[in-house]
């Protein structure tokens, strides 16, 4: 149980190192500053990994934690005593949110990032219906 809330805090803590990177990739990608995106990725990538081993951790843990059922944090906090059950669940839900949070941010990014890469496509390769018409 130790063990998951300590994963919980450093999940937090890297979650809002993660929302910061994905503002400075934001940031990047509108100042078209292609030498500042390629450590801005390998940093996310390294903290998404981070991030996907402490899950994986979690959910075996909840597993073997598990009465059959299908495991979950809420259901497993809903069993510890009501003393320590208000500050695990409110963890929790901070977690979730900065997890709703970044995936918010890295979806503005992937759409900026695309459309970026659609128009440079058109300017490079021309598009099938052009913009003007000939004369």
């Amino acid at each position: 149980m130790e063990r998951l809330l300590r994963d919980v805090q450093a999940d937090l803590a890297d979650y809002a190192e993660l929302r910061a990177l994905l503002a400075q990739q934001f940031a990047g990608a509108l100042r078209h500053d292609a030498q500042a995106m390629a450590p801005l990725a390998d940093a996310i990538v390294a903290l998404v990994e981070r991030l996907d081993a402490r899950r994986q951790f979690r959910d075996g843990l909840l597993t073997r934690l598990g009465s059959g059922a299908a495991p979950s944090v809420p259901a497993l906090v809903a069993q510890w005593p009501a003393a320590q059950r208000a500050a695990v669940q409110l963890l929790w839900d901070r977690l979730e949110q900065a997890v709703h949070e970044c995936k918010a941010l890295n979806l503005r990014n992937a759409r900026l990032l695309t459309e970026q890469h659609q128009l440079l496509a058109r300017v490079l390769h021309g598009t099938e219906d052009p913009l003007y018409a000939d004369a």
